[in-house]
């Protein structure tokens, strides 16, 4: 564990000092505007961080692996049992984190995405719950023996966990990648709004044809009003529910069939299903066992797509999004440069509109600016402000006061850090810096960052 004291004067300084560099330098020492450090801790320089939650005074910081694609898919690198599992961190003195505990996730299986939450209803009401998507990294995903799904603990004493219930989604995907939980106050339930990519991905080993081999879609309703029994309650996909996807793949990773996360809304009756090149799709929730096709996103011809995540302000109707894409270039006819924020005017379920747009400056362009991704991930929205985890830009704060003309007003960029992944998936994954997540205490308004390298990071705006 590191504290970084050479911060405590203010990061907007060293901001000021390195403001001179080029676009794309490397960030060996870490740059900021209106922005500094609380506290951080590298986890042991593990490796493998992924998304970061906090709860009641503790972060919890996910783990990942994945299939080495630059080989031809045959590399698998999985963290072992040491390494892996979502680690738990007192952090009631933020300028010092401490581990307390580790919620493992199985064998040979990543728990990238981490959300906990008071339960309401039942046996459990009252009780903190953590629930994490659970997916195969270590072996084939034809494995029958690998679960994959969703793991769920008690966490109401955060230091001594207890694993109490799991749902199997069966073969032959990877298993649930990203997850929300909200409770439905009108049914007085609780439900998981996951996504299980790729579940209508053509398999002729498939009695379905399709790599689920229930012939289920990538979206999944999943109730843990009864935390101990999770049950799915519903899926939904482009093709067995659209008769195939809205629109056509397109940019340099075409793909419209792949529903990659959800966000529901705060009253859990309408969720967006981010669907790659097929936008992002707004289904009816009212009645949980019927989701319903309400709409979706167009984009640009000249876009590489690849909508990855997004997150809803209910009260403007606005939908901000991700497009992950690590394509700078992209061929004749596709935009140039990395993913970046787009702003959707969703007041029309049926007819949702682009507003507007945020690049950071590395994001844009064809320019080659070394190693690493320039790319945004995951949006994070605390009022009108939005909180955008950027690969090796940091986190990125976009004031959208005036949703058609989003501005930056904040930023962090951790130093890089010793990547143990050897060789890359990308070819870039080196000891870039890589900003997973961000999340924003409530009852603090400290800001929680992952770094897949350098580990947990604590900040405060100024």
């Amino acid at each position: 564990m590191k504290r970084f004291v050479w911060f405590g004067c203010s990061l907007s300084i060293v901001g000021l000092l390195l403001g001179g560099l080029p676009a794309g330098a490397a960030t060996t020492t870490g740059t900021a505007l209106n922005m500094e450090v609380v506290g951080h801790h590298d986890l042991g320089n593990r490796g493998y961080n992924a998304d970061v939650w906090v709860h009641d005074g503790h972060a919890y910081v996910g783990s990942w692996g994945f299939q080495d694609w630059s080989g031809g898919g045959e590399n698998r690198f999985c963290p072992d049992d040491a390494h892996a599992g979502i680690v738990v961190l007192d952090t009631r003195v933020p300028s010092d984190p401490r581990p307390v505990a580790k919620l493992q996730q199985p064998t040979g299986t990543t728990a990238e995405d981490v959300v906990v939450l008071t339960a309401r209803y039942g046996a459990f009401g009252g009780r903190d719950i953590a629930v994490s998507g659970i997916q195969t990294c270590g072996s084939s995903r034809y494995d029958v023996s690998l679960f994959r799904g969703l793991v769920v603990w008690d966490v109401t004493n955060p230091a001594s966990p207890v694993e109490i219930g799991r749902l199997h989604t069966g073969c032959c995907t990877r298993g649930i990648h990203e997850l929300e939980v909200q409770h439905r106050a009108d049914l007085n339930r609780t439900f998981v709004y996951a996504s299980v990519p790729a579940s209508e991905y053509p398999d002729s080993a498939s009695p379905t044809g399709m790599r689920d081999q229930s012939g289920r879609g990538d979206f999944r309703l999943i109730e843990i009003t009864d935390p101990a029994q999770p049950v799915e309650i519903s899926d939904w996909g482009v093709v067995h529910d659209l008769g195939g996807p809205p629109a056509a793949g397109q940019g340099c990773d075409p793909d419209p069939i792949f529903g990659h996360s959800v966000e529901p809304s705060a009253d859990g009756r309408l969720a967006f299903v981010s669907y790659w090149d097929s936008g992002f799709v707004a289904l009816d929730l009212v009645n949980p066992a019927r989701p319903t096709f309400r709409g979706t996103t167009r984009y640009p011809a000249n876009a590489d797509g690849d909508g990855h995540s997004s997150q809803y302000d209910e009260t403007r109707r606005l939908l901000f999004t991700a497009d992950e894409d690590f394509c700078k270039t992209s061929g004749a006819g596709i935009e140039k440069g990395f993913g970046y924020l787009r702003v959707y005017d969703y007041s029309d379920l049926g007819r949702p509109r682009q507003i507007s747009q945020y690049k950071t400056p590395n994001s844009s362009g064809p320019r080659d600016i070394g190693a690493g991704d320039y790319s945004i991930h995951n949006p994070f929205l605390v009022g009108t402000d939005v909180y955008a985890s950027w690969y090796s830009d940091g986190v990125r704060v976009i004031d959208a006061s005036d949703p058609t003309a989003p501005r930056e007003v904040a930023y962090f960029v951790p130093p890089s850090a010793n990547n143990p992944v050897s060789p890359s998936q990308r070819g870039v994954l080196t000891n870039a810096t890589q900003v997973w997540g961000v999340v924003v205490d409530d009852a603090t308004d400290l800001v929680y960052i992952s770094d897949m390298n350098s580990g947990l990071w604590i900040l405060r705006r100024i």
